[in-house]
């Protein structure tokens, strides 16, 4: 999977483009070739990315601005829109985005910071897949990939919406995947990138010493896999970092 070519022409969007895993990943998977979709409220960050990918690659980047604690139908709709006219397809879908905003027990968590933080992480993830999703029938290789954390499979203490919100995320992955499964070539995975250098890393643990964690671009070889034909036969949905990965 080092060729340059492997995702030429494939046409990917990234949530959470503007920094950490969603940076890294938009200058990775452009370097093999993908015209890169990079979504984020960010609007300054997404534009240093997208210059640099410019300067590097022969691709043909995009940026769309979204805060996605406001995402609607109607905007949903606008995004749709924009992609089918710049690309005409959709190969895949990158759910990257998340937020933590705070650590607190149940007892003493703010109703505004859960519900933004599900609306977030969870359903703004809803509400793009079910519209975008019919972008990507065309698609040779289509592929819907969710970001988990092992505080959605075991819930912990004081992760409060942010737990809750990967919990929903594993379901909608599964749900998607199997109705999907019969009726389509879309192929559905769910990532656990687990403990990686990240600004929400920091917040959740600050005493930890930044580079004790991998960084992100430890990850790609994962995503390479999943948006390749080599992941065609995979039964598993759930993926996490450190698994041996099927290369037949």
């Amino acid at each position: 999977m080092d060729a340059n070519n492997l995702l030429i022409e494939r046409n990917i969007l990234i949530t959470g483009a503007s920094s950490g895993i969603g940076k890294t990943l938009a200058l990775s998977l452009s370097k093999f070739g993908a015209n890169v979709i990079m979504l984020s409220k960010n609007e300054k960050a997404l534009d240093s990315v997208y210059d640099e990918i410019k300067e590097k690659y022969n691709t043909e980047p995009m940026i769309i601005k979204c805060d996605l604690s406001h995402l609607d139908e109607n905007k949903s709709q606008e995004i749709t829109d924009t992609i089918e006219e710049n690309y005409s397809r959709l190969d895949a879908i990158i759910h990257n985005a998340a937020i933590l905003e705070k650590m607190s027990n149940i007892e003493n968590y703010d109703f505004i910071t859960w519900e933004k933080v599900l609306k977030v992480n969870l359903t703004s993830v809803f509400i793009l897949s079910k519209y975008l999703i019919p972008l990507m029938k065309s698609a040779l290789v289509p592929r819907i990939i969710f970001t988990t954390s092992s505080v959605g499979k075991k819930g912990k203490a004081f992760w409060g919406a942010y737990s809750v919100s990967k919990a929903g995320i594993n379901a909608l992955s599964e749900i998607l995947s199997d109705e999907l499964e019969t009726i389509s070539n879309i192929k559905v995975f769910n990532f656990n990138p687990k403990a990686t250098q990240t600004s929400m890393r920091s917040l959740a643990y600050p005493a930890e010493h930044r580079n004790s964690q991998k960084k992100p671009d430890s990850l790609i070889e994962y995503y390479l896999w999943m948006l390749s034909e080599q992941s065609n036969s995979s039964k598993e949905i759930y993926i996490e970092f450190g698994q041996k990965l099927k290369t037949k």
